[in-house]
């Protein structure tokens, strides 16, 4: 028996030619191997385990059940389809000629389709203002519907029941940058209404943070933990983003500034205790500071973050010189001026300013429709040493990216059509608000195939003439991503993608089609690879070079051996990586966690007194164990990552 697909006849033959040209092991790579035959894929599943056998690996991706098998069997079945379809709404847009270079070129690892699953079914993530679910409650929700809530409790549960909701609509991050200032709000009316008695006011709020916390860890993304972020905002982000919002009681939110800062500390100070009862993923936590002339507008913010992140490293830093600009979803930060010309119901086609970034700490209202990556070491070894062509290569590519994502925002727009797509007809996500993402990965590799890195008494670097090749590079896709709006009527940015899976992919197909012209096992995510054996301040530097080249964001990672001795070390260390222009950065500390779960530094648990049984660390962006990590960043990536013992400030 052979289970047939109803394909157009010239896609089937495209399929069939790329077959013949590449072989089976490139499908296999691609996911479209013997993941599609549902008897082999189930065989390996049952043997090795969901992060073996999935196509979609993620360190999210780790619990191996029944029901995680149910979701993960269709993923090769959906991916394909969404690759047909992509092929026949670029070829009804742009000519077969590049439909066809489309497909091949993600088949053979030129670029990367992510969540690709998903890709002409979803869209990728959004950063959320919860301004809806405070004055509307969850109509959108057909089965049930809820009225606004009245009280905290009620809040709190329509948080966690829209995340479920918003979550399984999309197929990346559900952003809420301003959870806090809206829980102020009900925080305070039901202290003035009596509902919470002032002397357990501290108790209160923590059973609430407890159970949205724990809420949020819960599979209730079919089989996965939603991707979520919190952001801390300093002062100066809230009266600017809130400037003349009023709350329901009619009062105007800057007038509480005081008490939301107060109560984003309450839960960073609640996280850090939680963490050595229960480690936990999500929310991933970033704070945004405003950072001017050498010093922190908001000292006592940035201070307080730099006190309560000594224990776990557990924040993210995204540091900006204008309050026009804020981190979101998983790397991706945008602009508050921009936002302000925009209501929730707005569909006025605008071009989007400023930075969206897919790890964490991002602007209201503003996300990634769809990433589509780059491979930056195929281009390198395509064009054997030449520079010229090698831009040539590049430009090509980008712009076929850029059609692609085209094509994709136009099936997104057909399921709003057809009413698949609920988050869109609510006004609670607004495509307009939504860049196409181009994403960049392998930065360092593809500058080394070039030729254009050393290694010396620093460390492995750039050599002069390859900083100038990154300008260059980064420079013509910049180029290209903002002749993109007059070409296609929205906006594209570019990302540093933290490529958790990707990164291994392309590394694997450039081997086999390149052979041992392709030396490396992984591509990296960040300017210099977190294996490179380099001074930390050739990463900081680099980072401060080019982060503010790539629209969409990157993250600078520092792992550290030790923990900073005093206070005044780390926050010299956080203003010196401020001072040399790096946006978005964080520490990384190896957490160690016993089969109970409590966090520790060590190999004992303080707690219970049981041994260390696995590791929390950050894959890309977000702490996970290291034992969830895929395997070629479990057994080759993570244990080469440099870790610094002693970082001296000398300013």
């Amino acid at each position: 028996m052979k289970v047939q697909y109803s394909f157009e006849r010239e896609f089937e033959e495209l399929m069939s030619d790329l077959l013949s040209k590449y072989g089976y092991e490139m499908f296999q790579m691609d996911g479209l191997g013997d993941q599609l035959d549902v008897v082999k894929f189930t065989e390996d599943f049952v043997r090795r385990g969901i992060i073996e056998s999935t196509i979609d690996a993620n360190a999210n991706v780790r619990v191996t059940n029944i029901s995680t098998y149910f979701i993960e069997i269709s993923k090769p079945h959906t991916y394909l389809y969404s690759l047909y379809r992509i092929w026949q709404k670029m070829k009804e847009m742009f000519g077969k000629g590049v439909a066809d270079e489309f497909v091949e070129a993600q088949i053979n690892g030129a670029v990367y389709l992510h969540d690709r699953h998903h890709a002409a079914l979803m869209p990728y993530c959004f950063a959320y203002t919860l301004k809806p679910i405070v004055e509307k409650g969850l109509p959108f929700i057909k089965t049930i519907k809820s009225e606004p809530a009245k009280h905290l409790s009620t809040f709190i549960q329509h948080v966690i029941q829209f995340v479920m909701f918003a979550s399984n609509q999309s197929s990346g991050a559900v952003g809420l940058p301003d959870f806090f200032v809206w829980m102020w709000y009900f925080v305070k009316k039901d202290l003035k209404e009596g509902i919470i008695p002032r002397d357990k006011l501290d108790w209160y709020i923590e059973q609430h943070f407890q159970i949205l916390t724990y809420s949020l860890n819960q599979p209730i993304r079919t089989t996965q933990s939603p991707y979520t972020n919190f952001t801390y905002l300093d002062r100066n982000y809230i009266k600017a983003i809130f400037e003349g919002e009023r709350y329901p009681d009619g009062s105007l939110i800057t007038d509480h500034v005081e008490d939301i800062i107060a109560l984003q500390k309450h839960y960073w100070e609640w996280v850090s205790r939680e963490r050595e009862r229960q480690m936990f993923t999500f929310p991933v936590l970033t704070a945004s500071l405003l950072y001017k002339d050498g010093k922190f507008l908001d000292e006592d913010s940035a201070r307080f973050i730099n006190k309560i992140n000594m224990k776990w490293q557990d924040t993210n830093w995204y540091i900006s010189d204008s309050i026009d600009a804020v981190a979101s979803c998983c790397r991706l930060t945008s602009s508050t001026q921009t936002l302000k010309k925009f209501s929730l119901s707005s569909e006025e086609e605008e071009k989007l300013k400023g930075r969206m970034n897919s790890i964490g700490g991002s602007d209201l209202n503003i996300g990634s429709f769809k990433v589509i990556t780059v491979n930056l070491p195929r281009i390198a070894l395509e064009s054997g040493g030449d520079r010229e062509k090698y831009l040539q290569i590049l430009r090509h590519r980008v712009q076929l990216i850029k059609k692609a994502l085209a094509a994709v925002r136009e099936i997104i727009k057909e399921r709003i059509s057809e009413g698949l797509l609920p988050l869109y007809e609510n006004g609670l996500m607004l495509l307009n608000r939504q860049y196409g993402t181009i994403g960049v990965t392998g930065v360092w590799e593809s500058a080394s195939i070039m030729g254009l890195t050393t290694e010396d008494i620093d460390g492995l670097k750039y050599t002069e003439e390859g900083e100038v090749f990154v300008d260059n590079v980064l420079d013509t896709i910049r180029e290209e991503a903002e002749k993109g709006y007059h070409e296609y009527g929205f906006t594209f940015n570019i990302e540093q993608v933290p490529a958790e899976k990707a990164a291994v992919t392309l590394a694997q197909k450039d081997r086999f089609l390149f052979g041992e012209k392709q030396p490396f096992e992984i591509y990296s995510n960040q300017w210099v690879p977190l294996m490179a054996n380099t001074d930390v301040l050739n990463r900081i530097r680099y980072s401060g070079k080019w982060d503010k080249k790539v629209s969409g964001g990157a993250i600078l990672h520092i792992n550290l051996g030790e923990s900073f001795k005093t206070e005044e070390e780390s926050f010299n260390m956080v203003k010196m990586i401020a001072d040399m222009g790096v946006m978005y950065f964080a520490f990384n500390t190896k957490i160690s966690v016993c089969e109970d779960g409590h966090a520790f530094y060590g190999e004992r648990c303080p707690v219970c007194g049981k041994a260390k049984v696995d590791e929390y660390m950050r894959i890309v962006g977000y702490l996970v164990p290291v034992s969830a990590f895929n395997k070629e960043r479990r057994e080759i990536e993570y244990p080469r990552r440099q870790f610094y013992d002693s970082l001296t400030i000398r300013r």
